[in-house]
């Protein structure tokens, strides 16, 4: 009997030690790649060039008591930890857990740890060489359940459309960012081109929590320099959530308005929030609008129910929320190996989560959203599992 997509997790984390990426590097450049090292209290920690040393702890949990610090990418055996393992071991966790398929995250040093790195052509070197391990060397085993996504740049468009044309060229078919295109927290026009160009390349865009700024940038109101703006009465109740600030600036700006059919998914954003601050969203709207003589073509959460999507992770409550969620939107994740994820006993914790729910509410949320967003056939054999 051939294997199908019956469960997909939206949200899985790459966490293999920084060594695989060494023959992307050019040796001269080996110094200033990231480094695992052991602490003396035990475990690893990672040390990034102009970054703290960030110790392992929440990021390689995998099943295991979880920590704070401490934690480690090995067993006791020197093997790889659940989830540090190559693409053939991380195929073989997914049978322990109950999944077909993982949509691959990158790693902390990978994102955000990397920007320490001051000169440019590094950081992109760096960057360049998780991408293409990711493709070439992890995805590539299993494309169909090993779901790459390309971790943008933060140097501005030019940068940001390389490396996605790069990553499609290797078979990442999505990207993840934390910023704007531009590589700021804030919405440029010049991001289009971005936009754009994920468009032509049918490469879905996915966004890990939220991207961009997290608030609108307090004002100077002592000075009496402070100027109040739309975004900031529109974030007011609304905010607190990782990309609200972000689709308010989307909206404003008039992305989705430049680009109907662009769509966002954002991972590891949890949706119990999510009904109280659509409408808060649209009151805010009808609250401000005329003072800002802003009008724009739809209501805020018109906009977002549109363009967005959005990843659960160990959140039930959003699954018995279902009648106020719009569940054709809404994606399961495993998270592994993080803390939060659920490994080695997700299909358990679906089953307690999904409890009295419709079973066609459970496929969606754990088959059909995620193979719709990511270009996946749910009528298609999947690659087996290789034999250990």
């Amino acid at each position: 009997m051939t294997r199908q997509y019956k469960v997909i997790s939206s949200d899985g984390h790459i966490e293999s030690p920084p060594d695989v990426l060494l023959k992307y590097i050019p040796e001269e450049l080996h110094c200033r790649a990231p480094r695992l090292v052991p602490l003396p209290e035990g475990g690893e920690g990672w040390i990034v060039e102009g970054r703290p040393l960030l110790p392992n702890g929440q990021n390689i949990v995998g099943g295991r008591p979880v920590k704070l610090s401490g934690g480690s990418y090995f067993n006791e055996d020197g093997s790889p930890a659940p989830g540090a393992g190559g693409p053939e071991q991380r195929l073989r966790e997914q049978d322990i857990d109950g999944i077909d398929a993982e949509v691959m995250f990158p790693p902390v040093f990978a994102s955000r740890f990397i920007e320490g790195v001051r000169d440019r052509d590094v950081y992109l070197t760096l960057l360049r060489a998780y991408n293409t391990y990711l493709g070439k060397d992890y995805c590539s085993v299993a494309p169909d359940r090993l779901i790459g996504t390309t971790a943008i740049p933060v140097t501005g468009v030019d940068d940001a459309i390389a490396e996605l044309e790069f990553g499609h060229s290797i078979g990442l078919n999505s990207v993840c960012f934390h910023q704007f295109p531009n590589g700021s927290g804030f919405s440029e026009p010049d991001d289009d081109r971005f936009w754009s160009r994920c468009l032509e390349l049918g490469v879905s865009l996915a966004p890990h929590i939220g991207f961009g700024a997290a608030a609108p940038p307090p004002r100077d109101v002592s000075a009496g320099t402070g100027e109040a703006k739309f975004s900031e009465a529109l974030y007011q109740r609304a905010g607190g959530q990782g990309p609200v600030y972000a689709l308010i600036q989307l909206m404003i700006e008039g992305v989705f308005d430049r680009f109907p059919e662009i769509q966002f998914f954002f991972a590891e954003t949890n949706a119990n929030w999510l009904p109280g601050a659509l409408y808060f969203l649209d009151d805010n709207y009808e609250l401000f609008k005329d003072w800002f003589d802003v009008k724009l073509a739809m209501k805020p959460s018109e906009y977002i129910g549109k363009h967005c999507h959005f990843g659960i992770i160990r959140d039930p409550v959003s699954i018995r929320m279902h009648e106020l969620l719009d569940m054709d939107r809404i994606m399961w994740a495993s998270d592994f190996p993080h803390s939060v994820g659920s490994y080695p006993n997700s299909r358990q914790f679906i089953d307690d989560a999904f409890e009295g729910v419709d079973d066609a509410i459970r496929h969606k949320v754990l088959a059909v959203n995620p193979a719709k967003f990511f270009g996946l056939d749910l009528d298609a054999a999947i690659t087996e599992t290789p034999a250990a």
